[in-house]
């Protein structure tokens, strides 16, 4: 459902976007984003504290942080941005422009991945909410300077959050309670600094992040295994 809300809300806000074109006001969507950067604050943090193993989510959040800045995982989301942006030759005429640029936008992200992940496994969709508010904002401007093509990124949005949402329901049987919650807490730490981004306060490279997502896992698992 959480997939399905993101998807409706870019078609709305691309829509909105073709619609208004260059005659919406900044200051509104601006205004909105800090309210959804704060929103995303409020539901980071409501997540973190349900961890109960402090230790293990912080060590988790230490080494897949070490783990994700030496995979340089941020950085290579951009390159390849960049690469297919090259490679596509996409100008600013091109059709293909605002799809792709949206698309990326959209998928590439800690909440993507932490929202669909939450979706699957305990059937909370709110991270994807908060996502799809942003994303439907998001499209109002690039509908307007790039055109139709941003709507089309919806597609993708579907397929991607649509196939992890459904992994993870799909793996469930292996996650143990603990394991959910404290994944949960890693993931509210995660999109803490995702709101702390939407705010303009740090720059926090929470995509470096991801790592720990598996880690608090097996981690956990290990544990129980020789606890």
């Amino acid at each position: 459902m959480g997939t399905i809300i993101n998807a409706i809300a870019i078609i709305v806000g691309g829509a909105l976007g073709l619609l208004f074109r260059k005659g919406f006001p900044e200051r509104i969507a601006q205004t909105t984003l800090q309210v959804l950067g704060l929103f995303s604050l409020v539901i980071g943090v409501s997540m973190a504290i349900q961890g109960q193993e402090i230790v293990m989510v912080l060590i988790s959040l230490a080494l897949g942080a070490a783990l994700g800045e030496w995979l340089d995982i941020e950085g290579r989301l951009d390159r390849f941005g960049s690469w297919l942006e090259k490679r596509l030759n996409l100008t600013e005429k091109s059709p293909a422009k605002g799809f792709i640029y949206a698309s990326l936008l959209f998928c590439v992200g800690s909440m993507a991945i932490v929202g669909s992940i939450t979706d699957g496994l305990k059937g909370d969709p709110s991270i994807l909410v908060t996502k799809a508010l942003l994303d439907g904002i998001i499209s109002i401007p690039f509908a307007a300077n790039m055109g139709a093509g941003v709507l089309g990124s919806a597609v993708p949005i579907l397929l991607y959050q649509g196939s992890l949402t459904l992994l993870a329901s799909k793996i469930q049987f292996f996650f143990t309670p603990v394991m959910v919650r404290e994944l949960t807490s890693v993931g509210g730490v995660i999109v803490i600094g995702i709101g702390i981004n939407i705010l303009g306060l740090q720059k926090v490279r929470v995509g470096n992040f991801i790592p720990a997502l598996i880690l608090i896992v097996l981690i956990l698992y290990f544990k129980a295994l020789f606890g």
